[in-house]
């Protein structure tokens, strides 16, 4: 089953495994679905942008405003729907009163399409945040979970073939979820 964590949370938990804001059980079972794994995608105009194009950049985004210290969060609305969107901020927020910053290179590798339409796309990626650290004041600041390595699953939307694919859902597979055995099936 996977477990669904706060929308901002793939920013921390991407860039540094900090602790999400919020779980929920999807209740929904593990993606059953013929898969198509493709290369990391490349940065595209929104409205051209495949879901792993979208997906992509707005972990970039997200990157950037964690380096920065979360003191912008206005990229959410550009790749998040509306009440994703709403608590990427709220959780961006809390992270930019702790004073932290994180950097470093996440590793972005298994994109893996399991269903697609012309409205509707599920992408699964083996996101690892091992190299990432997280700062505060120019020395290490504690994180309470783990780097490591993560089986995400994003569920995108969009109204019509030529509107934007925005995100609708993020989660991940229960920790301790192998890459590598999830992929190789």
């Amino acid at each position: 089953m996977i477990r669904q964590r706060a929308l901002t949370a793939i920013a921390v938990a991407t860039l540094a495994a900090l602790p999400l804001a919020a779980c929920d059980n999807s209740g929904g079972d593990e993606p059953t679905a013929s898969t198509t794994t493709q290369d990391a995608p490349a940065t595209a105009d929104p409205a051209d942008a495949t879901p792993q194009e979208r997906v992509q950049a707005y972990m970039d985004a997200s990157d950037a405003a964690a380096a920065k210290g979360w003191k912008d969060s206005g990229y959410a609305d550009e790749y998040l729907v509306p009440d994703l969107a709403k608590q990427q901020k709220a959780d961006d927020a809390k992270r930019a009163d702790t004073g932290a910053i994180i950097t470093g290179d996440r590793k972005v590798t298994d994109w893996t399409v399991t269903d697609e339409s012309d409205t509707a796309a599920t992408i699964e990626f083996c996101e690892d945040s091992s190299g990432t650290k997280a700062t505060k004041d120019g020395k290490p600041y504690k994180i309470n979970n783990q780097l490591g390595e993560y089986v995400g699953q994003y569920k995108l939307t969009r109204d019509s073939s030529s509107d934007p694919w925005m995100i609708q859902q993020k989660g991940y597979y229960e920790e301790g979820t192998s890459c590598a055995k999830h992929f190789a099936d």
